[in-house]
């Protein structure tokens, strides 16, 4: 397996950004109150940008203005996600929406959407199309576990439709942001990374069902009291097929990279390296919990 290519310092790169385009905002003299709802995190999609955009060559600006609006995007989706599922914990601090209220947190989602939406802009408006419809895709899949209950939908194809719209959407853009300007490449990466981003919700489905906050700093346990349909709540699979699942997304992801081999080694690299352990860490932590 190659190491990663990418750094701290590049990560740190990316937080800067995100750090100056919220201080050009009107609430900049308040930034230091919400600050942690976009920092501390793992920056899983961030890091999938400059990871494959360096090894393709994408100029590291623009890899570090799309990587800071992955970030902002993910976490306004965040913001609104506790407010719905009552999740109280989130990177091992306070909900934004427990410690400033359910107004701020609504808000300051917004607002993270739209400053996302002008890095996108300014880093190449040719990735706004999917940008949009992975909105889409992501606000649909919520509502559709939100307000889709039963029989009629509790199968593992209605899990893994969700999965991959809720979370490999994001994934896909994220990936897609990696190709530059070229557009075959870029719709390898599309299909790469939404297979990425499905196997990753479906890993962290299963970690909904472990009771462990220490361990994972956010609320848990949300989706089983609120009925909503994921790996840990479909009534018809194990966690065995969870896992048999996952992996073969997880291959299936690298495959379509095949005619890109420099593109597809960072890609390996990525999901090695990043992807697995925490995969494999969601479904231990599951296991553990299900023997008890």
């Amino acid at each position: 397996m190659s190491a990663l290519i990418t750094t701290d310092c590049d990560m740190e790169r990316v937080q800067r950004v995100i750090s100056e385009a919220l201080r050009q905002t009107a609430l900049k003299d308040e930034i230091d109150r919400f600050g942690s709802s976009v920092e501390g995190g793992k920056m899983l999609r961030s890091r999938l940008v400059l990871e494959v955009g360096m090894g393709a060559g994408v100029p590291s600006d623009d890899l570090d203005r799309l990587g800071a609006s992955l970030e902002l995007l993910h976490a306004a989706s965040l913001l609104h996600d506790d407010i719905i599922d009552g999740g109280v914990e989130r990177r091992h601090a306070d909900a934004l929406w427990v410690s400033e209220g359910t107004k701020a947190a609504v808000l300051i989602g917004d607002l993270l959407l739209s400053i996302a939406l002008g890095l996108v802009q300014e880093a190449g408006a040719i990735h706004l199309p999917l940008l949009i419809q992975t909105l889409r895709d992501m606000c649909e899949a919520e509502a559709e576990q939100e307000f889709s209950s039963g029989q009629s939908h509790d199968s593992w194809d209605d899990c893994v439709s969700v999965a991959r719209r809720k979370t490999g959407s994001l994934f896909g853009l994220a990936a897609a942001c990696a190709a530059g300007d070229d557009s075959a490449l870029a719709e390898a990466l599309v299909k790469a990374g939404t297979d990425l981003g499905t196997a990753y919700q479906l890993a962290d489905d299963l970690l909904d069902s472990c009771t462990d906050t220490e361990a994972t700093g956010k609320s848990l346990g949300t989706d089983v009291a609120t009925g909503k349909l994921t790996v840990a709540t479909l009534s018809s699979a194990t966690g065995d097929d969870a896992v048999s699942a996952i992996d073969g997304l997880l291959g299936k992801s690298t495959a379509a990279l095949a005619g890109w081999p420099a593109v597809q080694q960072r890609w390996d690299a990525y999901v090695g390296n990043v992807i697995e352990p925490l995969v494999a860490r969601y479904a231990d932590l599951s296991e553990m919990q299900m023997a008890m």
